[in-house]
């Protein structure tokens, strides 16, 4: 069994700091962490320090995603504050929403709009969250990923919609935008 170790992260943005406490395998392990929750609150720089420090509801949430203490069936709720219906936290004088800063956390493209699949409001879980191209999209970015990959290999639009449960006219639409954006028009 591993050991784990406690750490401090200071991370910074402008004049701005936020102290949160990780736990790790090693000190490597915890600049992995430190590097991604930076890179999740887009701040400039971040220090490590070694020490047991108390943690709050941000440090909690970087610990599960570190670890993915997520289970695909259950919602984990979040349990601090909310804006207008929707899990965020206040850092480094900034309001910031929970489902985007997994999404920074987990590197996926900060374009993505992300939809909670479980219409649990409260619920952060990773596993039931959509991360969509467009606002209006009803297929998420993996799903537009396999359409793409059924196409190229002569699969019929029916086909790819009835595999993604959606009317064909979703994968017609994801397929149109997805040419728009990527300028290939010979498809």
């Amino acid at each position: 069994m591993m050991s784990i170790e406690n750490y401090q992260v200071l991370v910074s943005k402008d004049s701005n700091k936020i102290k949160l406490a990780i736990t790790a395998h090693d000190a490597s392990h915890a600049q992995a962490q430190a590097l991604d929750i930076t890179r999740s609150l887009e701040a400039d720089r971040f220090e490590l320090a070694y020490g047991k420090y108390k943690p709050n509801k941000l440090s909690e949430l970087y610990e599960k995603l570190a670890y993915n203490n997520f289970e695909h069936a259950s919602c984990c709720e979040w349990e601090s504050s909310f804006t207008n219906n929707v899990p965020s936290v206040y850092a480094l004088r900034k309001r910031y929403y929970v489902r985007p800063l997994i999404l920074g956390y987990l590197d996926i493209q900060r374009d993505q709009i992300v939809k909670n699949s479980c219409n649990n409001l409260k619920c952060i879980n990773p596993y039931h969250n959509h991360y969509l191209s467009f606002k209006n999209s009803k297929i998420g970015s993996g799903d537009l990923q396999i359409a793409l990959a059924f196409r190229g290999q002569g699969v019929s639009v029916s086909q790819i919609a009835e595999v993604l449960k959606v009317h064909r006219s979703t994968i017609y639409r994801a397929l149109k935008n997805e040419r728009l954006l990527t300028g290939d028009k010979d498809h």
